[in-house]
């Protein structure tokens, strides 16, 4: 797997809730925040459609919600500016069972293998997006639910000693 650092070519605005984390709580943490999600997704305006949702992680908090247009001023708001650079990877969904083993796959190489000798580092804020969309099939009238995971890096500091 090649990783190719992209800048965005856009700003990002989600909205929709945030819940304080660590590791050791995180599985048990991203439930509580499913269901948070869940009974204010409704109330969620100004949704780009189609729509697409993301679970961000940080440090020591996690992050669900919905690309939007204009800020929602009743719920968490997380901004994402044109310019910074990620690292894209299409993840296929052929089957909700084996999505997470495929993540972590992709998480374990991106962060052991390629990172430490890329020249760059995490985000500080926002490791890691989870995006979900949908796209519509062009040979049928369905659509195909579509994953990417988004790595926020930076250039890494070199000490010029």
């Amino acid at each position: 797997m090649i990783f190719s650092p992209v800048a965005l070519n856009e700003d990002i605005l989600v909205s929709g809730v945030e819940l304080k984390t660590s590791e050791s709580t995180l599985f048990e943490d991203l439930p509580a925040l499913s269901k948070k999600y869940a009974k204010i997704r409704p109330h969620i305006q100004f949704q780009i459609k189609p729509l697409t949702t993301c679970v961000a992680s940080g440090p020591n908090k996690v992050f669900m919600g919905d690309f939007v247009l204009k800020k929602n001023k009743e719920f968490k708001n997380l901004y994402i500016s044109k310019g910074i650079e990620a690292v894209k990877v299409n993840i296929p969904v052929h089957s909700q069972l084996t999505l997470p083993a495929k993540v972590a796959k992709i998480r374990k190489r991106f962060y052991d293998e390629w990172l430490p000798s890329s020249g760059y580092r995490s985000f500080p804020e926002w490791k890691d997006l989870e995006v979900y969309h949908y796209r519509r099939r062009y040979f049928r009238k369905s659509r195909k639910m579509i994953m990417e995971l988004w790595f926020l890096i930076e250039k890494s500091e070199k000490n010029d000693d």
